[in-house]
């Protein structure tokens, strides 16, 4: 009797065991990012993006966004990118959109904000696109 409940137990009990051990997996910081709003800049001439993005510590993340929008008879348009510091926080970062030479300048009122979030370290990399619509304030 004893020796089967020394089986069963080894049976159940190394399986379970497993079931508490964390995993690599278990640990990952979902990659993220939000552009929550735009700040006008020297009259137009660009757009400060305030952006919340996170990613896995140890990785090296990097923001890039291209902002349009209809400025009067014309398109104002614009880039820009920052790096981010990976903590598995979210982190606060500014992002500088300067307007194109030849481009309107931009204005107070709505924009489109597309662009990317990538993370990489020596195993691989990882991205995920921005695409959405945002107020730009003075």
């Amino acid at each position: 009797m004893r020796q089967r409940l020394l089986t069963l137990l080894l049976f159940l009990g190394i399986p379970l065991l497993g079931l508490g051990l964390a995993t690599p997996a278990s640990a990952q910081t979902a990659l993220t990012v939000d552009v929550t709003s735009g700040t006008l800049v020297a009259r137009g001439a660009a757009v400060d993006l305030a952006v919340t993005a996170a990613c896995e510590p140890g990785f090296t993340g990097y923001v890039s966004f291209t902002v349009t929008q209809r400025s009067g008879n014309g398109i104002a348009k614009g880039y820009g990118g920052t790096s981010v510091p990976c903590t598995g926080e979210p982190q606060a970062v500014t992002v500088r959109a300067i307007a194109e030479a030849d481009a309107a300048p931009f204005r107070v009122g709505e924009a489109v904000v597309a662009g990317a979030f990538e993370t990489w370290d020596e195993y691989g990399f990882e991205t995920i696109g921005v695409n959405e619509t945002i107020r730009i304030t003075m």
